[in-house]
């Protein structure tokens, strides 16, 4: 089997990215003496640690994989340039055991892809949420049994379209398990509203950060109550709590474009939010 060429491994990036929501990529940007790779050479590191792409194989790349392992790790990642040493030994830089005699540098990037907008619903509301929520940076996909409010025409590019049934029995979520999910009801009745909560509910993504129902309250506490009725819960449903109902920021207004706006402003709001978590520094404990 012949190693994957740099442009094979840059298209099995962007499908892990997509997909897994994060991934790294190592890239040889220099190298001097004898060395096993040669400068453009790729590797991908998908976050469960499987590796696609050549860097010229041994005890480096093994390094070099593992090296980007930790790195996406780490919530804030920078990218960074190791070099390493064909040696056994080496006064700087990573030693790798080898004995070519050469030193190769690589770029470790991580690759992030943006939040992931999942609307339930590709009705008026559901098509001015995806246009906001392409305006803010998110990625959007949008869940809808009925085939004429999948057709792309109405979305932005790159939407993706997901087919369910109108009980939402699909585990639709599942193809975006490792993106971070901003998830948004506003199906047309109450029926189909109640039957999309309970399949996010029932599927519980591990990174579901957002979670919103459009509604009158009367009809937010009938749909509360079919979800309870079928033995789920929405307690700490979300990375930043549980639903919110009604969704979007009370800013007034209610045609599809002031709804949108409304709910994409709290998206953003909640987004904000998580990123300056993460960016406050942990103090030691020592």
């Amino acid at each position: 089997m012949t190693a994957p060429v740099p442009l094979e491994v840059l298209a099995e990036a962007e499908r892990t990215v997509r997909e897994q929501g994060r991934a790294a990529l190592c890239q040889v940007v220099r190298v001097e003496g004898s060395t096993p790779g040669k400068v453009g050479w790729k590797l991908l590191v998908r976050p469960d640690g499987s590796v696609f792409g050549n860097l010229g194989g041994g005890s480096f790349e093994a390094m070099a994989a593992a090296d980007a392992a930790a790195l996406l790790e780490t919530p804030t990642a920078a990218s960074e340039v190791k070099r390493y040493y064909l040696t056994e030994k080496a006064v700087q830089g990573e030693p790798t055991g080898m004995v070519c005699g050469g030193f190769m540098e690589v770029l470790l990037e991580v690759l992030s892809a943006p939040p992931l907008v999942v609307v339930c619903g590709g009705g008026p509301v559901g098509q001015a949420v995806v246009r906001a929520a392409a305006l803010a940076g998110f990625d959007s996909a949008v869940a809808e049994d009925r085939p004429h409010f999948r057709e792309p025409a109405l979305f932005p590019t790159a939407t993706r379209p997901v087919a369910v049934s109108r009980d939402y029995q699909e585990d639709f979520l599942a193809p975006f398990a490792g993106r971070e999910l901003y998830v948004a009801i506003v199906s047309r009745c109450w029926e189909t509203d109640a039957a999309a909560l309970a399949a996010v509910a029932r599927q519980a993504p591990a990174r579901l950060v957002y979670l919103g129902l459009m509604g009158s309250r009367r009809k937010i506490a009938r749909v509360r109550r079919e979800v309870e009725r079928q033995g789920l819960s929405l307690e700490g449903i979300t990375l930043d709590g549980g639903l919110r109902a009604p969704i979007g920021l009370p800013i007034g207004g209610d045609t599809p474009g002031e709804i949108a706006i409304a709910v994409v402003g709290e998206m953003i709001q909640v987004r904000s939010a998580r990123a300056a978590f993460v960016a406050i520094p942990r103090r030691s404990s020592a």
